[in-house]
């Protein structure tokens, strides 16, 4: 705690520090001594500056001061914060035989009243700082160039110096003087690319580094100019760049040693050697990227050519056509379950005669089937989930690897198609019908199948029912199990020996369930499984429904 004396005196307020030895009892109670000579402790002040500011408004207005008087640089702040608010005081003077400092030159911006200031020296760029943006008269005791070895080495001889400066030397032992003109200038800087360090120890990096870190200054190289032995230097830069690895990734730090000429040519061979590494990591880093790139470009053409299939399959087929009359056959048949009667064989009336509406199964999907068998002979089905973009005719050839880079139109392509699995029999389905399709980042095949994952997708009830429609009947499906494992084909069996057998498979891969959807399954009903890769090649999402009509 320090003790501020505060003399009121001729028109003017003198600020310095109380150095009596004589005993001051319960400072922070009694405080003034009398209104021309005044004792404060800088905690009080602090944590009174509203009493103590209203205080000295009374004084300067009885008294008519216009002026502050600072034996100290180091007190103007406290003196400041006292009396910035006094219209009054225009002048004030500086009475240390110090150049004023950045802290001192902080509060004078801020300052709305101060016109003239008498000191013993200001830094040009400070002095024009003052005089042109606040019009302060500054007279200056003693003519000085430089208020540190920092801002000498560096020639700061105007704000705009310290403003624009891109790069800076720092090639001593820091003093405290140092140190804060550096962080002013860190404060008031916004150019600033290269720092060089010379004769530099770690406690000058430690500083430099965490003043950068302080004010989050981004973008700029430290360079090491060696003039140590070369080990001194390297262990210098190897504790660097391992201390502050993180603010170098955050901020785009770089570290760098500038070896001197003795030792580039003493180590011309190993340098020859590393540059000859980093030119093979270069070719392969550019083999690298002409390869992605080349990939890019095939799976982007081969993405244009699915939509361009697909483009064609609609119009042949009109796709939205189907879709509307498909949503309609689906209100109405709800509506229907609730509505129609039962004859006495237990079944519901189909004469054609009585129904208002055509067989939408003839009507439509046998239309449908035949032109896109038309295009493809190889055609099983048509796969539809709601509130994804999966709504393809589904193939099926003599193996499972043919349709993996093949389209609808037996092209090349590094999509595929989605395909039945060969085992299958696509007419008499069998207990566990399995389709296959490719995932990946171009938005096409089971790419959107992943939705299935998000809670928000399967907890609504009406994405839950798939449409799986083959040549020969239109089918709905119910999913009863969603989940992802590793690389494995137990889930892909198509033959059970017996209903044992099938019961057990069923409870494993509900089991497996990410959400329990409270649909029973039994060994009468068949399933449907879309398998998919997740997460690369090594895992599995797999998605199973049961047949419901």
């Amino acid at each position: 705690m320090h003790k501020i004396l505060i003399v009121v005196k001729d028109k003017t307020l003198s600020f310095s520090l109380y150095t009596s030895r004589d005993k001051v009892e319960n400072l922070n109670d009694t405080n003034v001594v009398n209104t021309e000579r005044m004792i404060f402790s800088d905690t009080y002040i602090k944590n009174n500056l509203d009493i103590v500011k209203s205080f000295f408004n009374l004084i300067a207005l009885k008294k008519g001061i216009d002026t502050i008087d600072v034996s100290l640089n180091a007190i103007f702040p406290i003196a400041f914060k006292i009396t910035e608010d006094i219209s009054s005081i225009k002048n004030v003077n500086f009475l240390e035989n110090k150049v004023i400092s950045y802290v001192v030159f902080e509060c004078l911006l801020m300052s709305k009243n101060i016109v003239n200031i008498n000191c013993y020296a200001i830094p040009n760029f400070m002095f024009d700082k003052l005089d042109i943006d606040k019009n302060m008269k500054i007279t200056s005791r003693c003519e000085v160039l430089f208020l540190s070895k920092f801002m000498e080495k560096n020639n700061f001889h105007s704000y705009s110096d310290v403003y624009y400066k891109k790069s800076i030397d720092i090639d001593c032992e820091l003093d405290k003087l140092d140190q804060e003109d550096i962080l002013y200038f860190f404060k008031f800087n916004n150019n600033l690319k290269v720092i060089n360090l010379y004769h530099v120890n770690s406690k000058t990096i430690d500083f430099i580094l965490e003043t950068i870190k302080a004010n989050n200054k981004k973008n700029i190289k430290i360079v090491l100019n060696q003039e140590k032995t070369e080990r001194d230097i390297i262990k210098i830069y190897d504790d660097m760049v391992d201390k502050y690895r993180k603010l170098a990734k955050d901020n785009n730090i770089k570290f760098k040693i500038n070896y001197t000429k003795e030792y580039r040519d003493k180590n011309t061979l190993k340098q020859v050697n590393l540059n000859f590494l980093r030119l093979i990591l270069f070719v392969f880093v550019l083999l690298a990227i002409f390869i992605s790139v080349v990939f890019y470009i095939k799976y982007r053409y081969d993405t244009e050519d699915i939509n361009d299939e697909m483009e064609t399959i609609n119009d042949r087929i009109d796709l939205n056509a189907i879709d509307k009359f498909l949503n309609e056959e689906e209100n109405l048949n709800d509506d229907s379950d609730e509505t129609s009667t039962d004859d006495e064989s237990g079944e519901k009336d189909k004469n054609p005669d009585t129904d208002s509406r055509p067989d939408p199964y003839y009507y439509n999907f046998k239309q449908v089937f035949s032109e896109l068998l038309k295009i493809n002979d190889e055609t099983v089905g048509w796969l539809k989930i709601k509130n994804t973009n999966i709504n393809y005719p589904v193939v099926k050839h003599s193996n499972n690897s043919y349709y993996l880079d093949h389209s609808y139109y037996k092209q090349k392509n590094g999509h595929g198609w989605i395909f039945m699995d060969y085992r299958n029999n696509s007419e008499v389905l069998d207990k566990n019908t399995i389709i296959y399709g490719h995932r990946n980042n171009y938005n096409v095949m089971f790419a959107q199948l992943k939705n299935v994952l998000d809670k928000s997708w399967y907890t609504k009830e009406s994405n839950l029912t798939i449409t799986f429609n083959t040549v020969k009947q239109n089918l709905k499906w119910k999913i009863f199990s969603i989940y992802t494992l590793k690389n494995t084909d137990d889930y892909l069996n198509v033959y059970f020996n017996n209903d044992i057998a099938y019961s057990n498979f069923l409870n494993k891969i509900k089991k497996r369930s990410i959400h329990d959807f409270d649909v029973e399954v039994s060994t009468d009903d068949n399933i449907l499984t879309l398998s998919t890769c997740y997460n690369n090649s090594e895992y599995r999402l797999v998605v199973h429904a049961k047949l419901i009509k």
